[in-house]
């Protein structure tokens, strides 16, 4: 039997769905208070509570074989302590707590995002450093990090078959198209955005169908302590949007501002943070990793695991046009 956390979740829904097709009994860990109607059809059995709950851990761990943590605070509100209750402290407990009843096999959901661009030295692999500097992307993105660093420092000190994949930008049924990382709409401008960036900066994306056949495949192939990049492919900025007019999903009509023309405004935000001890979502370098273009290496997925991408971006996309049809 699998144990997921985050079932109730944009990638935890969908990895339900993969992991009862292929005939597997799913147990979920939900925390109490959830909306029922969130709660995947395919959950064979059902643990209420949360990360820091010993005895629900105890409970949704005994008899299990593998685990999918892919459990998350992903809201953008919260303090730094917030943040790392729930992401970091969480995963520490669940992979304590999945050692002590021998668990076979425990998949770590992280983040293709939490990489120092400027350490790498053409495509990203799975040995570029971690952003030195992920703090000052808000706490979210230091808490990934940090998870990461737990999972991947806990397989190494205990007997426990750690396996870390790293997605990109996820897409598919169940999200809104997403449209830029930064972009904001022009008043009575019919459809006109401003997107900060280069029309030509590569997007990391990962449709969700992609993301769940890498994390089966680093349940059953995955060497223990191995991490993973899970990214579709190199998709530049301009042709994604144009592909959503094309499929019909939605059309955005793009005026490109080159980064350093937000700068000042940046640096604006700074200053106003400072002042008014709140924390703005702008900030320089905030800004400058919003807009870098960055390629992705995807070899050990795809010689290790035997990983590559059944869904194209082309018939991904057009998927979104049946964006909650299909109950997710």
């Amino acid at each position: 039997m699998d144990l997921v956390t985050g079932a109730t979740g944009f990638l935890g829904r969908h990895l339900t769905k993969r992991l009862a097709a292929d005939g597997r009994p799913i147990r979920a860990l939900i925390r109490i208070g959830t909306d029922l109607r969130r709660i995947p059809a395919e959950v064979s059995e059902i643990v209420w509570g949360d990360l820091d709950d010993a005895s629900a851990l105890e409970r949704g761990l005994r008899g299990i074989d593998r685990v999918f943590h892919s459990a998350a605070r992903v809201s953008g509100r919260g303090t730094r302590a917030t943040f790392e209750a729930a992401n970091v402290r969480g995963t520490e407990a669940l992979l304590t707590a999945a050692a002590h009843a021998k668990v076979r096999r425990f998949v770590h959901v992280g983040s293709a995002g939490i990489y120092g661009a400027d350490a790498a030295r053409g495509a990203i692999t799975e040995s570029t450093e971690v952003d030195p500097r992920i703090e000052l992307r808000g706490a979210y993105a230091w808490s990934k990090a940090e998870a990461d660093r737990v999972a991947r420092e806990f397989g190494q000190k205990n007997d426990l078959a750690v396996v870390i994949v790293r997605p990109g930008l996820l897409y598919g049924r169940g999200l809104p198209p997403f449209i830029a990382r930064l972009h904001f709409p022009v008043p009575r401008g019919r459809g006109r955005r401003l997107i900060v960036g280069s029309p030509w900066a590569l997007l990391p994306f990962t449709h969700v169908d992609n993301a769940c056949d890498a994390l089966v495949l680093a349940a059953e192939r995955g060497r223990p302590g191995a991490v993973y990049n899970v990214i579709d492919g190199d998709t530049p900025q301009r042709e994604y949007l144009d592909l959503l007019a094309q499929e019909g999903v939605v059309s955005v009509r793009p005026t490109f501002v080159p980064a350093a023309l937000m700068m000042p405004l940046a640096w604006g935000c700074e200053v106003a943070s400072r002042l008014s001890g709140r924390s703005l979502p702008l900030s320089r370098y905030k800004l400058r990793r919003a807009t870098e273009s960055l390629r992705y290496d995807t070899r050990a997925a795809r010689e290790e695991l035997g990983w590559s991408p059944r869904v194209d971006l082309r018939t991904g996309v057009s998927g979104l046009r049946a964006n909650g049809s299909d109950g997710l």
